[in-house]
């Protein structure tokens, strides 16, 4: 089976995209898409992504995500993926304002006038406060997905590889957590070291950069406008009584076709 894709990258959080809008893909019959997503995500045996991602048309909003993470598990919510799809919807229409529905809700996007994407995520939940997981002390955080936020003060390790897995699978988070180790620079930056559930060390996640940046608003020690560095890039949040806005550039790296041999 041949099956046309698009990769995007935000931050280097990178997709492979089903544009449902494309001719090509309309006739295409429903498939397994948490099978799909195995084969697509794989590095050196696939195309190499942290997640598939569906852009499907909507009878009631401008669009429609389904997102499945590179384990085949299908995720809440992903901010960076959300960025990618509303570029492909601008490139589509020249409309600069979208409202798209997820597994998490409808999200407000826009395109600005300097090409960057902003996504209105929502407003976050602290779940747990001060939680001990595994030895660290973080919050738990919802904002489409949940989120378990670690503050520390040396940036030069790599705690995220070592106990990422551990706090991922830990037996307080039943249903699975994003983990990230933060390190604050100033009242308005700071950097974040990532393990996404489902997908490992990734360079970017928006929904985890808006969670950290709640968590330091919530603890006293952030503004409400951040510089999240992330290891592929950086983005800015803006924490505002709508919701926290995610904003940054994304990039389309290539098209093609997928030979799955099923």
């Amino acid at each position: 089976m041949l099956i046309p894709f698009i990769k995007m990258n935000a931050q280097g959080n990178d997709f492979v995209i089903l544009d449902y809008f494309a001719p090509e893909l309309v006739t295409l019959k429903e498939l397994n898409y948490s099978s799909l997503a195995l084969e697509v995500c794989r590095p050196h045996f696939g195309i190499g992504a942290d997640g598939l991602v569906l852009l499907k048309p909507s009878t009631e909003f401008d669009a429609q995500m389904i997102i499945f993470n590179a384990d085949g598990s299908q995720a809440e919510m992903c901010g960076s993926a959300l960025r990618c799809v509303t570029w492909l919807l601008y490139k589509k229409t020249e409309k600069r304002e979208f409202e798209i529905l997820t597994d998490s809700g409808v999200k407000k996007c826009q395109v600005n006038n300097d090409k960057t994407i902003t996504a209105n995520l929502g407003l976050p939940k602290m779940l747990k406060r001060k939680y001990n997981a595994e030895g660290f002390t973080g919050d738990l955080i919802e904002i489409g997905n949940p989120h378990f936020i670690v503050w520390q003060n040396n940036s030069d390790d790599d705690p995220h590889i070592k106990y990422g897995p551990l706090l991922e699978h830990h037996q307080g988070f039943p249903d699975t957590v994003n983990v990230h180790f933060a390190y604050l620079i100033n009242r308005n930056e700071i950097a974040i070291k990532i393990w996404e559930k489902g997908c490992g060390a990734t360079f970017a996640c928006g929904t985890g950069a808006s969670a950290t940046v709640y968590s330091g608003i919530i603890n006293g020690f952030l503004d409400n406008e951040v510089k999240v560095n992330m290891p592929g890039g950086t983005v800015k949040i803006s924490a505002t009584a709508q919701g926290y806005l995610l904003s940054g550039e994304v990039y389309e790296t290539f098209q093609g076709v997928f030979k799955w041999r099923i």
